[in-house]
């Protein structure tokens, strides 16, 4: 890698760092199979901008993929490379789980492995070491059908996994350091190498705006697609902490807890369920169909009057889920719409 002195106290020096070619390293070293969807996912997606170049060299040069002499940039290797550890070895991910009660004494962890390659590749193995190492619990749905369920969801932890990746500090400081996963027997906790940039925790998932360290790889990694899915790696609109939300709240999990240090950046889940308050009223059986959101929306609700706004802040949860939430709940007879034409729209429980 090439040694430049540099404030780390400077985000700006991260995507200068991500936009500098590597030393040593030839196109030969970006992944083919990853490099063919990258160019295909530009073309259909951004076929007047980025994706109006024919040549398959521009297009990579003007993405910050590679440089003018085609040699590839430090974004483009982390997230198109065959093998980015062949520089960057401690850009990895570090998974293990906590023994359990009945391992011996001299076990220190369970299922470890340490993750390499592009990003979209670590996120797979990522994935699939999670599937065979979180605990599941065997759950019967509304429909009758009963099916295993990891104790976390699956699609909250590619989430987690997924910003740990994208946004880790760059910086010269940070090349020991491996973005961590440990399972332990009662939470999952994921960490990487940076704090927050440009937002701070008490608005995570609240602001619907992106904000990004590593603004080039970002950049090319919303372009970047799983070689074993073909589903996006990031979307790059925000989504990622309302989705993670929702998807503890469907498993009747707490939210997630954030942590910044300012050097490091942690993320830990509660395998504890959350407990609902009791009411003094007993809810009709209509009520007691509600799905764990629907049950959340309609808690909140009053007879007076809330906005989507409110919920959304009050729950965390997104303002389209929490729209489409009142929506189901109006349809059903339990919710009541009043505004509209220039006043506010607001919801209220419909009382017998």
């Amino acid at each position: 890698m090439i040694a430049v002195k540099c404030n780390p106290d400077s985000y700006i020096w991260s995507y200068i760092w991500a936009c500098r070619a590597v030393e040593d390293a030839v196109i030969d070293d970006l992944d083919t199979e990853l490099v063919e969807a990258f160019l295909a996912a530009v073309r259909e997606r951004d076929p007047s901008g980025l994706g109006r170049f024919p040549d398959d060299t521009e297009l990579l040069r003007r993405a910050g993929v590679t440089v003018g002499n085609g040699q590839p940039t430090v974004a483009g290797l982390l997230a198109l490379g065959v093998h980015p550890q062949q520089w960057f070895p401690r850009y990895v991910i570090q998974a293990a789980a906590q023994p359990l009660p009945t391992d011996s004494a001299a076990t220190r962890a369970r299922n470890q492995i340490t993750i390499s390659g592009p990003i979209p590749r670590m996120l797979d193995t990522a994935l699939s070491w999670a599937a065979r190492t979180f605990d599941t619990a065997i759950v019967a749905e509304l429909d009758g059908s009963v099916h295993d369920r990891p104790i976390y969801p699956l699609v909250a932890f590619r989430e987690l996994v997924a910003n740990a990746l994208i946004h880790r500090d760059l910086d010269h400081w940070s090349t020991g350091l491996a973005v961590e996963v440990r399972l332990l027997r009662d939470r999952l906790v994921v960490g990487n190498p940076g704090g927050l940039y440009g937002i701070t925790v008490d608005r995570l998932g609240r602001d619907a705006v992106t904000s990004a360290r590593n603004a080039r790889l970002v950049a090319i990694c919303q372009h970047v697609r799983s070689p074993e899915s073909g589903a996006r790696v990031i979307e790059a609109l925000a989504s990622g902490i309302p989705t993670i939300n929702e998807a503890l709240d469907e498993y009747g999990l707490p939210p997630a807890h954030y942590i910044d240090s300012g050097i490091r950046f942690t993320v830990v889940l509660h395998a504890h369920a959350t407990r609902r308050p009791q009411t003094t009223a007993e809810p009709t059986a209509l009520e007691t169909r509600l799905g764990r959101t629907e049950r959340r929306v309609y808690d909140a609700l009053s007879t007076k009057g809330r906005t989507v706004d409110e919920l959304s802040d009050e729950l965390g949860l997104s303002a389209p889920n929490v729209r489409e939430t009142l929506r189901r709940l109006r349809d059903r007879g339990l919710v009541l719409q009043q505004g509209g034409k220039g006043q506010a729209t607001v919801y209220q429980r419909v009382t017998s």
